[in-house]
Formats: C-alpha cells, structure tokens, sequence
C-alpha cells in the first residue's frame, strides 16, 4: 500500500484509485456507522474521496494513508449527521443490510456482517466507532485515540464498556 501511497502523492490517478479500492468496504464501514440513509453514506464517501485526494501530498508518512483517510471520513461524517440534525431529518434504523460490500456471495459473511451490526446497534456512537476500528479495522487504541481526537485512557474506557455493553445483551450471538 505504501508504493501506491508513493505514487498517488506525485500525482498518480490510478494509483490513487487502486488505494480507495482496496479500502473501500473499510470506509464504507466507518461511514455505515455513523450515518443510516444510504445516499449519505454514499455522499460522505465520495467527498472524502475527493478531499484526500486533493490533500494527499500533504501526507507525510505513507504507512498512516488509511488512518488518516479514516479520520477524514469521520470528520465528513460527523459534518453530514449535524447538518441532518439540524434539518430535523429523520434517519432510518441502523440495522440495515449492507451485504453487498463483501466481493464474494458469501452467506456466512453476510450473516456474520448482519449479527455484528445488530450486536453494535445499541451502543453509543463512540462506543460503535471505537468497535469497528478496534475489530473490523485492527486499529491500536493510539491510532483509534488520534483518529477520533480522544485520550487513549478514554478509548480503553469505551471499548471496555462497549464489551460489557454487547456481553450483557447477547448470550451466544443470540439478544438476551
């Protein structure tokens, strides 16, 4: 990832292009996590798209490409959500299906995508982004503390809780 990374920073479109494709279904995760309607997650993206790749060049290590485009997203995110807020906008429920974004037809995948998402619906905002990218995304509680503008202390806090949180309602995968 990092050549690419290299290459994308000196201007390199399908370089560029090859980096989103391989990151994709992350993003698209981050953004389901914040956001329900569809066309918003679709939107977010597609601004961040935009904007990494008119900043790309200012990123100075090429190894943190994907938590810095992940910190962006949020940020679009969260700009996304306020601005529907404040329109009063009703939001659809947070268990909608997104298994599409798995390349294959994988049943157990799909499943697996719809028991987690149920599993995460009740938590907090917070407490489902530090889930996903802590789990999904394999990111350290530092990289998920500079991503999200928290203490790290505060991110251990959280993933703890959201644990306990998940733990107490679901027995077996199955909701208590």
């Amino acid at each position: 990832m990092d050549e690419l990374v290299l290459k994308a920073k000196k201007g390199d479109k399908e370089a560029f292009t090859n980096l989103i494709l391989e990151i994709r279904n992350d993003l698209y995760k981050i953004a389901k996590s914040r956001l329900s309607i569809e066309e918003d997650i679709q939107d977010v993206i597609q601004e961040t798209m935009i904007e990494a790749y008119r900043n790309i060049k200012q990123l100075k290590d090429p190894s943190k490409f994907k938590p810095w485009i992940s910190k962006i997203l949020i940020n679009n995110c969260n700009k996304k959500y306020k601005k529907k807020k404040k329109e009063n906008e009703t939001h659809e429920d947070f268990d909608e299906s997104y298994a599409y974004i798995t390349e294959e037809n994988d049943i157990d995948a799909i499943n697996n995508t719809l028991d987690f998402n149920e599993m995460i619906k009740d938590l907090s905002y917070e407490e489902r982004m530090v889930i996903i990218l802590s789990y999904n995304e394999n990111y350290t509680t530092k990289e998920i503390s500079k991503i999200l503008n928290m203490k790290e202390n505060t991110v251990k806090s959280k993933l703890s809780r959201a644990r306990k949180n998940i733990k107490m309602n679901y027995k077996g995968g199955i909701k208590a």
